[in-house]
């Protein structure tokens, strides 16, 4: 009998995404494990107890030869007919990215091989890996005569967490390498059955734990660019059959992805008349996460409506104010919530589940319906402005729902990492961290937010191409979606209303001590690089020089200086007296449809 398993997405109470198997007859099981802002969600059948992964070591094998060899440039090998790799006939001429891809072993035990043990086996410990007598066969992740290498789940999702967003303090640029090797493994490597940009992924294999030779146990890790982190274990299996097994519920994530490349993939035909773009029908509800950037500790919930709402196992009345505390649930109802320390205000009509960011923080997500969601999007970002700018605009938010979730757990979030909402009010600028500006109340009638007449013209447009993403002000030069996030559509959008002699420039100043907050570490040069049609922002450090892309970039530098402290893709950055200054034009991204004036 020929063993299948299919795998499916589950949304739990409080708007973790956990991956479950469902088993047919003598099938392979798939456990999962992810780490959702520090906290691991073991799916059905998983433990926390620590496990052998194999070939996920590998990373860590380059980030400890890059410890020993901080000025050398990583070596090339060739990988042949004679040299021990799990592939017979041999990977051939490799560097280090392109040996990640394919998981060489040859590659990585000669990289071993040139690394002192004792670093390796810090670097291993400092990971979370257990301690063994080190040799080039146990730091690749094969089994040595004390046995293997093992780490329990959560420390790998976190280390591997690390490498994607943390520089390392030597031997940045080999890390840089390791992150394209993990990328391409996604695409096109052990992990290429994923077939998406978008994750880093890594597979590994090892023997069963019973013993039997002819079985072993895939793995799988992939981390996303928002720092969500799965782990999947496939028994029987290999790495690349779990990659396989995890494919469809991680697609489901990333819907346009799995479109996009399977258009990449599909041979050029005649050109037809285009369909009209598919909208979700009805009116679906929408998660979205509410004020994730405040990191509020306490926050205060109140009924605005004129009766009881559900709240748990009770109710809370009308005009009632609640604190709220992690598993609360309240609504649906028209609700407002406060943060006490700020003051900041959020008001919507649906319902809503807390739970814990962090030890500290509290998580926040809303129910709502996408005409509710819609009208606070309008609010944010065209208040005033006529019908139709903001029908233009609805059926743009309406697009960009339909591409799928931007979240674990939730379609999107209120910042401008998914798009600015404000639900019902109020309308608020942040000039500092902790320091908002009321711009106004938005405050509207609950039954007539968005008139039924715009709603269905929004709708009507909605299912006609058109833009899915759109920015506060192009600056005469709109950019692609490739040139902010490196994938997606290289193709640049022109604005029908603004040229280079409408530009809005700006220009702002960084002082030193305020950029070594918001990047960890003193900054000794900065400058913008646009390499592949990819803008980033070149940091460089007293032991190391890393790179960041614009929304990263923006969302470290607000932490310190506000929100409006790199208002676009900047055009130039060059030192003055006691810090830098950056030049650029426009407003947000630039990229997609343009609002402004």
């Amino acid at each position: 009998m020929n063993r299948g398993f299919s795998v499916s997405l589950i949304w739990l109470r409080g708007g973790i995404l956990l991956l479950s198997a469902v088993l047919t007859a003598q099938a392979p099981q798939v456990q999962t494990w992810t780490l959702e802002r520090g906290r691991l969600i073991p799916g059905p059948g998983a433990s926390a107890a620590p496990l052998a992964v194999g070939s996920l070591q590998k990373p860590f094998v380059a980030k400890a030869w890059a410890t020993a060899h901080p000025a050398d440039a990583t070596p090339r090998f060739q990988c042949g007919p004679g040299s021990a790799c799990w592939l017979p006939s041999g990977h051939g001429d490799e560097g280090l990215a392109r040996a990640l891809a394919v998981s060489c072993n040859a590659y990585f035990r000669q990289l071993a091989a040139a690394t002192p043990a004792s670093v390796l086996a810090s670097t291993f410990a400092d990971e979370g890996f257990s301690a063994l007598p080190m040799s080039p066969d146990v730091a690749i992740g094969l089994v040595g005569p004390a046995g293997a290498l093992d780490i329990p789940p959560q420390e790998l999702l976190e280390a591997y967490g690390r490498l994607v967003r943390e520089p390392w303090p030597v031997g940045e640029s080999v890390r840089t390498e390791v992150l394209a090797g993990l990328r391409e493994a996604a695409l096109k490597g052990t992990a290429g059955a994923l077939g998406q940009r978008g994750w880093w992924a890594k597979t590994g294999t090892v023997p069963a734990l019973d013993g039997d030779p002819t079985r072993t146990v895939g793995f799988l890790v992939a981390v996303d660019d928002a720092g969500w982190a799965i782990l999947a274990r496939l028994e029987p299996g290999t790495g690349r059959q779990a990659a396989a097994a995890l494919a469809p519920a991680l697609a489901r994530l990333r819907p346009w992805q799995a479109l996009h490349r399977a258009a990449e993939q599909r041979p050029a035909l005649p050109l037809k008349k285009k369909s009209p773009q598919v909208v979700p029908t009805g009116d679906s509800m929408v998660q979205v996460r509410l004020l994730d950037l405040l990191g509020a500790k306490q926050v205060e919930v109140r009924n605005l409506g004129t009766s009881p709402i559900p709240a748990g196992r009770g109710f809370l009345g009308a005009g009632a104010m609640r604190t709220l505390h992690s598993g609360d649930r309240f609504g649906p109802g028209l609700l407002e919530l406060r943060d006490p320390a700020t003051g900041l205000a959020r008001r919507f009509e649906g319902s809503l589940d807390c739970g814990r960011a962090s030890k500290r923080a509290l998580s926040l997500r809303a129910a709502m319906t996408r005409r509710e969601y819609v009208s606070g999007v309008l609010a944010a970002e065209l208040p005033h402005a006529a019908s139709e700018r903001r029908i233009e605009l609805g059926a743009a938010v309406l697009r960009f729902l339909a591409q799928g979730p931007r979240h674990a757990g939730a379609d999107v979030c209120d910042s401008t990492h998914c798009a600015w909402f404000v639900g019902r009010g109020p309308r608020v600028v942040w000039v500092a961290p902790r320091q908002a500006v009321l711009r106004e109340e938005v405050a509207k009638d609950p039954l007539n937010g968005l008139p039924d007449a715009d709603w269905a013209a929004i709708g009507e447009a909605a299912r006609r191409s058109g833009p899915s993403l759109w920015t506060a002000h192009c600056g005469g030069a709109p950019l692609s979606p490739h040139a902010i996030w490196g994938q997606g559509d290289t193709a640049v959008q022109p604005c029908p209303r603004h040229g280079p002699d409408n530009s809005r420039p700006w220009t702002r100043d960084w002082k030193s001590e305020d950029l070594a907050r918001a990047f960890g570490a003193p900054v000794r040069g900065l400058r913008v690089v646009v390499d592949d049609g990819t803008w980033s922002l070149h940091i460089t450090g007293d032991r190391a020089a890393w790179a960041l892309r614009y929304d990263e970039a923006h969302r470290r530098l607000a932490r310190v200086s506000g929100w409006d402290a790199l208002p676009s893709p900047a055009d130039t950055v060059e030192p003055i007296p006691g810090g830098f200054r950056a030049r650029g034009v426009g407003w947000g991204h630039r990229v997609g449809l343009c609002l402004g004036e």
